[in-house]
């Protein structure tokens, strides 16, 4: 059982959703048979049947009250040592849904995309070509990634933008970063924002999830669980010999020790890359030579110095469930 299907994840949520309902509307219904049932009793205190009448509905509230308490509580005893107490314990978010893509550049809000087919695949730029095959929202994914890296630049360079790195205070989407940049004020970026940014575009909403050496992304969580998969490894393969050896593919963010980028394209014969990052190597491209879209040649050599810990991969799922 893979706790990253989308469809075990709206199983999960209704399943949640159903023990909160009886959490909440459980004890309700018993206190109104309750107090029926008293009022019954005041009017005719002869009625043998109400006291015990009214004795079913105290135990009915007790027990309606504490049973998804309970269950809860077994799930997380159980923690991960059987799949499905594992999934339950998951965070299936799906009631978080936002239907719209907030706009920080004073548009107009965009719906969510329901149809990636409409995204071009493979298509040729100065980087290359780069798809995903048929799995539709990753080809969705790198066609956004791209073609904001190159608004972006354009932002940056036509408006004299400062560019820093920075893990404070910066911008939550590409559309936010675009308009600070065409306000002439400092874009600040770290490397894992284009993945980020990337990924709102697809499940609308911001999740600021990290790498760390071993047990996965933090923050890994929510919608994007719907999306995507996560791959752990245990570091003893580099990024280039990943490449080399298939494991890594374009659209995979990827987790080494405490950084995270994006692949757009690879050479599986020399283990280099083309990914999205906005850490020191963008930023001094930027400063240095004015490049400014977040598009950067990782070389052999540099991926071999990269750990791979983890992939977060996308999913072939077009019917993404959102309440």
């Amino acid at each position: 059982m893979e706790c990253e299907s989308a469809v075990l994840g709206s199983i999960m949520a209704i399943a949640k959703g159903i023990v909160n309902l009886i959490w909440i509307i459980g004890p309700i219904l018993s206190i109104v048979s309750l107090v029926i049932c008293i009022i019954k009793l005041a009017r005719d205190p002869d009625d043998k049947k109400l006291p015990k009448n009214i004795s079913n509905s105290v135990k009915a509230l007790i027990i309606l009250f504490f049973i998804p308490t309970i269950i809860n509580a077994v799930m997380l005893m159980l923690g991960n040592k059987y799949d499905f107490s594992a999934c339950w314990n998951r965070d299936y978010a799906f009631k978080h849904y936002p239907s719209y893509i907030p706009s920080t550049s004073g548009g107009k809000k965009s719906k969510v995309i329901s149809n990636p087919d409409d995204y071009d695949k493979g298509k040729n730029n100065e980087y290359g070509s780069s798809s995903c095959g048929n799995l539709q929202y990753c080809n969705k994914f790198l066609s956004i990634m791209y073609a904001k890296s190159i608004e972006l630049d354009e932002a940056i360079r036509n408006n004299n933008a400062p560019v820093i790195y920075s893990n404070n205070h910066d911008p939550e989407s590409w559309d936010e970063a675009i308009s600070v940049a065409k306000s002439g004020k400092t874009v600040k970026i770290s490397c894992n924002r284009p993945s980020h940014w990337g990924m709102r575009e697809i499940t609308g909403e911001y999740r600021d999830f990290w790498s760390k050496a071993e047990g996965g992304f933090i923050n890994y969580k929510g919608p994007m669980t719907q999306y995507t998969k996560q791959l752990l490894f245990d570091g003893s393969k580099s990024v280039k010999t990943a490449i080399q050896e298939g494991l890594i593919q374009p659209g995979d963010i990827i987790g080494t020790t405490g950084h995270t980028f994006a692949i757009y394209t690879i050479n599986k014969e020399d283990g280099s890359a083309i990914v999205f990052d906005g850490g020191h190597r963008y930023t001094d491209k930027c400063q240095q030579h004015g490049k400014c879209a977040p598009i950067v040649n990782y070389t052999s050599s540099m991926n071999a110095g990269f750990k791979l810990y983890q992939i977060i991969r996308w999913i072939k799922w077009k019917n993404i469930i959102a309440l």
